[in-house]
C-alpha cells in the first residue's frame, strides 16, 4: 500500500494544468519526437528515488557532526528553498488554469478560485490529505488519458531526440513531487524505495507519451488535449482530465507552500491564510502566459539544483558509511576509559 500511495502522490503532484491540458508538453517537447518525454518519464522515476533516498537518510545524518553530513543537510535545505519558491509559480499556474478551464465550462466567475481554496483547505499537517486525494484521481487520470491516446493518430518519427529538454521538464517536476515523496519516505525501506521509482518512470513515461500523441495536432491552441476532446465529441473528458490533474497538483503545492509559510511563519493558521491570499492573486493571470512565461523559466532553474542533487547523494552516502565507524571509535574510548 505504501509503494502505491507514495506513486500517485508524486504523479499526482507532477501532472498539473500544463500537464493534462498538453500545454507544457508543446512548451517542451514540440519539435522532438516521442522518445523524448518518454526520456523525461524515465528520469523523473530515477530522481524520485533518489529524493526519497535522501530523505531516508536525512534524519541519522542530522546527528553527525561530519563536513559530509553537514553540506548533505545544507543542501538539502537548499533544494527545499528552490522547491518552494517554484512551487509558488506552478501554485500559481495551477490556480488560472483552473480559473480559466471552469468559467469556460460553466461561465460562472471565481468558481475555479474557490476550487483551489478548497483545495488549500485540504492540505493538512501531514500527507494524509494528499495521499488520499491523489489515490482515487491518478488512477482515474491515467485511465482517461490512455482511451485518448488511442484515439489519437500517429506522430511522426523521425523527430529528434532532445535531452536537455527532458532533463528540464525532470527537473521542473522532480523539485514538487521529489520533495513531497522524500517527506514520507524515513520508514521506507530500500525495495520500498526501489519499486516506487521503478513504478513512477514507468508510469510518468507511458503518461507523458500519451498525452505527446493527443496534443501534437494541436499545438495552436491554449489546450490541446481539451480541443481534441472537443473534435471526437468527448470534451467532458478533456475536461475531467484537466481538473483532476489540477486538482491533484494544486494540493500537492498547497501542502509544500503551507510547510514553508507555516516554518516562517509558526503557525499553521496564518501559513494556511498566507497560501490563501497567492490563490486570489493568481486567478486572474493568463494561463497559457503563465504556462509559455513561468515553465521554461522553473526548469532552467531546477536543472541545476536537481544536478546539484548528485553530489549531494554522494555526500551523504560517504557520511553515513562513516557514521557508523565513528560510533564505533566512539564506544572502544568510553570502554576504555571505564
Amino acid at each position: 500500500m505504501y509503494v502505491f500511495k507514495s506513486v500517485c502522490i508524486f504523479a499526482g503532484a507532477v501532472v498539473g494544468a500544463g500537464f493534462a491540458t498538453g500545454r507544457e508538453i508543446i512548451v517542451f517537447f514540440g519539435d522532438f519526437g516521442i522518445l523524448s518525454p518518454v526520456l523525461a518519464g524515465v528520469l523523473m522515476g530515477a530522481f524520485a528515488g533518489l529524493f526519497m533516498a535522501v530523505g531516508k537518510m536525512m534524519p541519522s545524518l542530522k546527528r553527525d557532526g561530519s563536513f559530509c553530513a553537514i553540506a548533505a543537510e545544507w543542501g538539502f535545505k537548499t533544494v527545499d528553498l528552490v522547491s518552494v519558491a517554484a512551487t509558488v509559480l506552478i501554485f500559481a499556474t495551477m490556480v488560472c488554469g483552473l480559473e480559466e478551464l471552469l468559467r469556460e465550462l460553466f461561465g460562472i466567475e471565481y468558481l475555479g478560485l474557490a476550487a483551489a481554496l478548497l483545495c488549500v483547505a485540504s492540505a493538512g499537517r501531514d500527507l494524509k490529505g494528499v495521499g488520499a486525494v491523489n489515490l482515487t484521481l491518478v488512477p482515474l487520470l491515467a485511465i482517461m488519458i490512455v482511451y485518448l491516446a488511442s484515439k489519437s493518430g500517429s506522430v511522426e518519427e523521425h523527430l529528434p531526440v532532445a535531452i536537455y529538454p527532458s532533463v528540464s521538464y525532470c527537473a521542473m517536476n522532480i523539485l514538487l513531487g521529489g520533495v513531497l515523496v522524500a517527506k514520507d519516505a524515513q520508514k521506507a525501506s530500500a525495495v520500498e524505495i526501489a519499486a516506487v521509482s521503478a513504478i513512477s518512470g514507468t508510469l510518468m513515461a507511458a503518461l507523458l507519451a500519451g498525452v505527446y500523441c493527443v496534443s501534437m495536432g494541436y499545438a495552436e491552441f491554449a489546450m490541446p488535449i481539451f480541443e481534441f476532446c472537443k473534435e471526437i465529441g468527448a470534451g467532458y473528458i478533456g475536461a475531467a482530465i484537466a481538473v483532476v490533474a489540477i486538482v491533484t497538483t494544486l494540493v500537492g503545492a498547497a501542502k509544500t507552500l503551507r510547510d514553508g509559510a507555516a516554518h516562517m511563519l509558526g503557525s499553521g493558521i496564518s501559513a494556511s491564510c498566507a497560501v490563501a491570499l497567492l490563490a486570489f492573486a493568481s486567478a486572474k493571470l493568463d494561463f497559457t502566459f503563465a504556462v509559455d512565461t513561468f515553465y521554461p523559466f522553473i526548469g532552467a532553474a531546477a536543472s541545476a539544483v536537481v544536478i546539484g542533487m548528485i553530489p549531494i547523494f554522494i555526500a551523504m552516502i560517504a557520511a553515513r558509511h562513516a557514521l557508523p565507524k565513528r560510533m564505533k571509535a566512539y564506544m572502544r574510548r568510553r570502554s576504555s576509559r571505564q
